[in-house]
């Protein structure tokens, strides 16, 4: 299948959009939205997009604004296209679009089982059946949408959770400690649990970190905000600056995950007159006054918890320092099997190969893969036929590929687990 993608809707599109909202329809019951009022809005500017396939249009989302709130109707797709995702990406990407301009009150009114419903559960949408009323606030007031935007906020859809496929008994650290008390701030109110406002996760490279961070954004419903601290300047006085210049304005949204990759590099032990004191100062000095905040979480991550700054992971900083290991027997066997569901493979041992890869990160194992399924692809090509990975193709490519975290690092990081970590 090809690939698709999103652009802006134009009056040119109108006549093949229409096409595609009558495949969209439910036992010939009209939308709530008549074609004239959809051709109307986007005519006069609301935001409205098309998923485009091959030069052709497959999807629209579109929107009808009035006032503060935005209608969006629309969310269609070919009878073709459906089941591949292109709903949710259109409400995301319209829901972005929306949020720009400024809208926070985002409603939806479409007939039980009407393309498009998927879409909106999976954004994170609520409303009864029959004629579904979907609703849903976004966590940033219009007056803070134009400072998430600029340091380069974004939504992260909830699905990003699901789909993260580090292990359980990880995310169900994460679920216990970050996100439940923050999701539910009146239950944790009520028991005298202060909810956290800051965490760092530790850990060999490529355990998933990022994603986890991404992925409490997305099932918390708040907008993800990167912060570089190498972009915020050429050197370690500017960066300071730039860090205290973030966080400040970062007090002025209400609902936030801030994410910082590989800390270590602006808050490792901190030496005599060494350049990057003053970054270390900065952060120590800036996440007391973030954190005293209701509504917001920092996750600094790190590959080397040791070198940190120990004022920096004290207690009263950060709530809880996290390890995120490599994936387990259950998150490798998971993984594997979402990969084979994609493939075309011949019978493979799933648990053999479950037990020959110990170490290896998601990453690796999808390279392992991705090496199989080049020598299936060869092979095809020189026989003219379909061919699928064998388990002699999975084993060279294992042959072939390096667990990224070696024994050692495995017994360094449980030294690590057993020194620093705090939940």
């Amino acid at each position: 299948m090809a690939m698709w993608s999103i652009r802006e809707m134009k009056s040119a599109d109108f006549d093949v959009a229409i096409r595609v909202w009558d495949e969209a329809g439910v036992h010939g019951r009209e939308p709530v939205f008549s074609v004239a009022e959809v051709i109307g809005s986007v005519s006069r500017g609301d935001p409205a997009l098309v998923a485009e396939a091959n030069g052709q249009i497959v999807g629209t989302a579109c929107s009808v604004v009035e006032g503060d709130r935005a209608w969006i109707c629309r969310l269609a797709i070919a009878q073709a296209w459906r089941h591949q995702g292109i709903g949710s990406a259109l409400l995301m990407a319209l829901e972005q679009a929306l949020t720009e301009a400024g809208l926070t009150r985002l409603s939806a009114l479409l007939h039980e089982g009407e393309i498009g419903d998927e879409a909106f559960v999976n954004q994170g949408y609520a409303g009864p059946a029959t004629v579904r009323y979907f609703n849903r606030r976004e966590s940033y007031g219009s007056n803070q949408a134009q400072v998430v935007l600029e340091l380069g906020g974004r939504v992260v859809p909830p699905t990003t959770w699901s789909e993260f496929g580090g292990g359980s008994t990880t995310k169900e650290l994460i679920e216990r400690t970050l996100i439940a008390p923050l999701a539910h701030p009146a239950i944790a109110e009520r028991h005298g649990l202060r909810p956290p406002g800051a965490a760092v996760l530790f850990g060999p490279p490529g355990t998933g970190k990022t994603s986890l961070a991404r992925g409490v954004a997305g099932r918390l419903g708040w907008p993800f905000i990167e912060v570089f601290p190498a972009q915020l300047g050429s050197s370690a006085t500017e960066i300071a600056s730039g860090v205290r210049e973030t966080f400040d304005r970062l007090r002025v949204v209400e609902h936030a995950v801030v994410f910082i990759d590989e800390v270590d590099e602006i808050a490792s032990r901190r030496q005599e007159h060494s350049a990057g004191q003053a970054i270390t100062n900065e952060l120590l000095k800036a996440i007391p006054g973030f954190r005293a905040l209701p509504g917001r979480l920092l996750i600094c991550a790190t590959n080397n918890i040791s070198r940190l700054d120990p004022a920096f992971v004290r207690t009263g900083r950060f709530d809880y320092l996290l390890p995120i290991g490599p994936p387990d027997i259950q998150a490798r066997t998971e993984a594997l099997h979402r990969i084979f569901d994609h493939v075309n493979t011949e019978h493979v041992d799933v648990a053999h190969i479950v037990e020959q890869t110990e170490g290896y990160t998601l990453a690796d194992l999808d390279y392992v893969m991705r090496q199989a399924a080049q020598a299936a692809f060869e092979r095809a090509l020189a026989s003219e036929g379909d061919t699928a990975i064998s388990p002699d193709d999975i084993a060279q490519a294992l042959e072939r590929t390096k667990p990224s975290i070696s024994a050692e690092d495995r017994i360094a990081f449980a030294e690590e687990i057993a020194t620093y970590a705090r939940w």
